[in-house]
Order: structure tokens, then sequence, then C-alpha cells
């Protein structure tokens, strides 16, 4: 289901898996790092940046896609409307704009949101046949003909299960208006091919009982416990047993079949599992207005918001601020979970699925044992109510794609510490350090105006001592509030004057305002190669460093250091600045556009500088060496100080 007007069509099967990749997520960047897992998995090799490079290059001439640098429109952008399809390279990888109705998937996604309006309104002839057309876009299965990797897989399933709820939704239309006869012999085969989906079988029971073919009803539920017994080792649903027991004693049934599912357990009361959440949320005004736009655009599955940002943004705070303000809007409850240990390791999905499962009332022993299987209940559990799912902490898609399971009214809430990319996520939100006015506000609300308006001086000097980061904000808001009496500047003081410590202001002050912490959670995401280099640019960078820097320092080759470095970013480690053009100062904004400097945040290197390294010493600030540049190690040192080689 790729662009249906596509000039010519790509032979090479990794060329036609990078077309697709940029297809199915058109108007929004897909990550250079992303492109290499899709194409190379988690062992590309050494040239996969360059070899990518070409690709995007033979994509372009190929297919006559223009550009190269920031588009001057943004894809939605009314300004971009009508335009010929362009590729631009930007920051962290490639953008690819097409103009509307490009691409089957996303033609197919507005007829089904079309469909359902009419559905809503009462008006069930003008939704059948707006179904019917959506679901003839389909030629066969979705990526026919390219290779997939995990994302595009995903971005398979996510298609298949909206093509599948269309489905649904047209026969029961179509057996409301009492076209029983009809759709018998589709459903027949629909259920040869999904022998285990129990609404297709009900839909079945329906048409061959309302078609005056009671016998043949029941054999067909006959026909789902087998099925159901011989893949599940279930037996049917409630609902379904239900129907069988009204067609036996040749009762009246409804014409819209009740949502089935294999879910087990019943229960009436919502589920509430959110943690409790700030009173207030200061400063965040415009990402709590994109979050709310975001979640009502109910498409064909849930939306799943993205929120990022560097340590200390205020990640945690924010989704259970948002989840508080939202949780009325999702009557069947909400559920949450933290994917992140204490101890930095990754949460498995199929045990949050199974928390999750015994949140919603299954028995311990009814609970699958495979992730696919759990995945599976809580889909069909879900699907048809209103539920807020909350995920905090996410590590990468491979942890996050198996929770994305909620149907259409459904919401799902997700932080990262690293910037992930799947098509499961419908929005990013990001959370930048508060404004200078909302940080000020932050420490007024605890303080007072007059406090601050006593020494301006100082209340600059906390400002910047948090980096107008939320997380250090509120610890310096809380202490402002236990010592009333006093003014900034000994508040400033109670920071910077740490006795017995000889790792400089801004190691102890990191500690003391929680930040540390943070950048060591995020730290412990990267591989062990990567978290050595990170300690040794750190240690030896300047305040910016080019590719060719790192390269030196590292002793790799600048295209692993560029690799390196952007990685880094991903994980909001390091932030990239335009290198300025020749004559042009760092910092101006005039640069290239694919070339970049990298800086390290102040709060970011301090922390490192305190940190221990992988191999568990302490950081140079820790054995009192202070927090500045060191000289590179040699190219042919031993053990700690021999070269990195940087891995993914």
């Amino acid at each position: 289901m790729l662009q249906r007007s596509a000039i010519a069509t790509p032979t090479a099967p990794k060329l036609r898996t990078v077309m697709a990749l940029l297809a199915m997520n058109a108007g929004s960047v897909v990550g250079t790092h992303q492109l290499v897992e899709e194409l190379w998995g988690e062992n590309p090799p050494p040239s996969s940046t360059t070899t990518l490079q070409t690709y995007i290059y033979q994509l372009r001439k190929t297919l006559g896609l223009g550009g190269s640098g920031t588009p001057a429109h943004l894809p939605g952008d009314p300004a971009a409307a009508g335009r010929d399809p362009v590729l631009h390279t930007m920051m962290n990888g490639y953008l690819l704009g097409l103009p509307e109705k490009s691409l089957d998937s996303q033609e197919f996604v507005a007829r089904a949101r079309r469909g359902r309006a009419e559905m809503a309104a009462g008006e069930l002839e003008k939704a059948a046949v707006t179904f019917r057309s959506a679901l003839a876009l389909w030629s066969g299965a979705a990526m026919t003909g390219v290779t997939a990797g995990p994302i595009l897989q995903a971005e398979e399933v996510r298609l298949e299960e909206l093509r599948k709820t269309v489905l649904e939704q047209r026969i029961d239309i179509d057996l409301r208006l009492g076209r029983h006869r009809e759709v018998i012999g589709e459903l027949i085969a629909i259920v040869a091919q999904q022998p285990i989906h129990e609404g297709f079988h009900a839909k079945l029971m329906l048409a061959l009982y309302q078609a005056g073919r009671r016998s043949e009803a029941l054999l067909a539920y006959q026909g789902a416990r087998t099925a159901l017994a011989r893949e599940l080792g279930l037996e049917p649903s409630a609902e379904l047993r239900r129907l069988q027991q009204k067609m036996i004693a040749g009762e009246p049934v409804i014409e819209n079949p009740a949502r089935t599912s294999a879910f087990p357990a019943s229960r009436t009361d919502p589920v509430t599992r959110l943690p409790p959440g700030l009173p207030r949320l200061v400063g965040r005004e415009a990402e709590l207005d994109q979050v709310g736009a975001a979640v009502a655009d109910r498409l064909a599955s849930a939306p799943a918001v993205l929120v990022l940002g560097p340590p200390g943004s205020g990640k945690s705070a924010f989704l259970t601020y948002t989840a508080h303000r939202l949780r009325s809007a999702y009557p069947d409850g909400d559920l949450y979970a933290r994917l992140l240990g204490p101890d930095g390791t990754p949460v498995p999905p199929e045990t949050v699925l199974n928390d999750f499962l015994g949140a919603i009332g299954v028995r311990p022993e009814r609970i699958p044992a495979t992730l696919e299987e759990r995945a599976r209940m809580f889909r069909s559990w879900a699907d048809g109510r209103k539920v807020l799912i909350v995920l905090d902490d996410a590590t990468d898609t491979a942890q996050l794609r198996p929770l994305l399971t909620a149907g259409p009214g459904s919401a799902v809430l997700v932080a990262s510490r690293r910037r992930l990319v799947d098509p499961g996520l419908t929005a990013t939100v990001e959370l930048p350090p508060l404004s200078p006015d909302a940080a000020r506000r932050m420490l007024a609300d605890a303080c007072g105006d007059h406090r601050l308006a006593a020494d301006a001086d100082a209340t600059e000097g906390l400002l910047d001592l948090c980096a107008r980061l939320p997380v250090a904000l509120r610890v310096v808001a809380d202490r402002g509030r236990l010592r009333p009496h006093w003014p900034m500047g000994r508040l400033l003081r109670s920071y910077r004057t740490v006795p017995d410590r000889e790792a400089g202001p801004e190691g102890p002050a990191l500690a003391e305002l929680g930040l540390l912490g943070s950048v060591d959670l995020t730290r412990r995401l990267l591989g062990a190669e990567e978290r050595r280099a990170l300690h040794r640019l750190a240690a030896a960078a300047d305040a910016t460093v080019t590719p060719e820097d790192a390269a030196g320092i590292l002793g790799v080759v600048p295209g692993d250091a560029e690799s390196l470095l952007e990685h880094l970013v991903e994980h909001y480690l390091m932030h990239p600045d335009p290198d300025p053009a020749p004559g042009q100062p760092s910092g101006s904004g005039a640069g290239t556009d694919d070339r970049y400097r990298y800086r390290f945040s102040p709060a970011v290197r301090a922390a490192l500088a305190v940190l221990a390294d992988p191999a568990g010493h302490p950081g140079p600030a820790a054995r009192g060496h202070g927090t500045g540049p060191s000289v590179p190690a040699p190219r042919n040192a031993a053990r700690a100080d021999a070269p990195v080689l940087v891995t993914r």
C-alpha cells in the first residue's frame, strides 16, 4: 500500500524498504538509526551510514524526488498542498513530503473515519458504501513486495487490524439492514481465515440464525468452540455462550452482535491504576494543548502520544498530570506502568501485560504464557472500551509495540528518555526547559514574589543553576518552603557551598537537585561501549565537538563518531547545533544543511563528571580532578584507555 501514483518503482529490495518506511511516515522525520535498524537489524555493517546515503541519492534520482535541506513548508501546511513529492534531509534523518491522498493507507484511514461518522449519525446505507470503498483499496496484504523490518512489520500489523475492524463494522451494518443471506458466504470464508476471532464467529451465527438456518448456526458455535480450545485452550466467551443459548431456546437475537472477546473474566467497575498527580503544573500550557489535540483525533486506532525531553524536564510528572486531566473522558478506566526499573533495567512487555490482565480481573491461571497471547487477550478486552493507558519511561520500540493494542475510543500516553519512531505513535510532544517567566513563577509560588524581588541576582543564579528544568526547580522550591526565613541569596549558597566535597559546585548541586539520578538512568539505556565513549567525550571534548573531533578522541573513523553523536542526541545527552559556515561564529545558525557541532548541556556534563564510568571507576570530579576537559587518551593505550569501538 505504497504511493499509488509513483513515477517509477525501485527494483532493489533495500531501496523499496527505505521508500516504504519513508512513505508510511510521510510528513514525519524518520531517524537515520531507524532506517539502519530496518535495513540491517541490530548488527549493521560499518558502512551502513554511507550506504544509506547512497540509497537516499538513488531514490531521489529514480523517483524524481527533489529536496535536500529543511522544507520551506511543513507537511500539512496549506502552502504545501498539491506540491510534488519531495525528500528532505533533516537534522537526524529524512522526511518525505507527499501531496494529500498520495498513499492508499492514508486514504483508507480517511474513509474509515468518514464511515464511522456516518454510522454514528445513523446513515447506515451511506456508511456501508464508505466502508466498502475503504476495503476496496486493499488488493492484498500490506507491504507486499517489501522486505519489512521491525517498524514496517508493526505497521503491517496495525493496518491489518484496522482492516479487520472496518470489515467487522461493515458486516454489522449489513446485519442490521437485514442482509443476512448476502453475508453468509463471506463470513464462512472469513471464519476459516480467522478461526479464533470470536466476533466473526458471532456474526456468522447471527447471519445463519436470522436466515432461518438455526441448526447451522449452532454448528457454527461448535466450530468456534473447537477452534478456541485447539488454538488457545479457552472456552467461548460468555457473550458467545449467551448467543448460543438464545438460539437453542428460539429467542429473538439482536441484529448487531454484542462485542465478543476471549476475555474470560467479568467486571463492571472501571479499572483505576494512575499514580497521584501534581495539583498544578507550571509552564506547560502549550504542551498540554498539544496532547489534548492529539487524543481528540480518534482515528482507526487509539491515539498514542509520546512525551520526550532531556533529563530533569519533568516527563513523568507531566505524564501523570495530563492523565488525571484526561481520565474523565475514559469511563472504562485507566492503566499505568513504568517500563524502566529503578536499577535501569527495562521491564519486559509480557510482565506489563500480565499486570494489566490481572488488574482487569483475569485470574492468574487464565493469563496466557506467551507475549503474543497476552497481547491478544488484552486487545480483545480493550476492543470497544474507552481506556486510558499510561506508559512511563519506555526504553525502545520493541518493548512498546506489544503495549499499543488499545482500540478506537481509547488513548495511550507514553514518556521516554529517548526519541522513538513507530507507526503506533501518532503524535510527539517535547518538553524543553521552562521559559524564564515560567521558571520564575514556579519559584515565586513557593517562595513569594517579595523574596524573589528582594534579591533578583540570586534568583537569576538559582534559575541558571537549575537550567530552568522543572525537576531541579521543584527541589529548590521545596527547600524555599521549608526555609521561609531565608533570602534567595542564602538559598543559592546552600547549594553552592557544600563542605568536604571536591567535585566543585556543580556536582553536589546536581545530586541535591535530583538531576544526577535522571542522567544516570538515561545513560544506562546505552550499550556498554557507548557509555564508555560518552564518558570519554564528556571528559575530553571542548564546549562543542564535530564528528572529526570526536573521532580523534575516541580513535574511530568520523562516520562511526557521527553515528555515536547522533545516538547521544537521540537520548537527549547531547544537542546538535548547525556547523557554522566559514567565517561565521559557532551558534550563529548560519550552517550547512547536513553538518552539525554537538554539545553537552552543563547538567549532563557535570553529572557525567560525578558518575562512575562503565568500568565502575568514579568520574573525574568525584576523584577530585575537577570537571574540566582532559587530554585524550593515546590510541594504543590499554584497556579503559583503548580506542572505543562504537557499536549499535
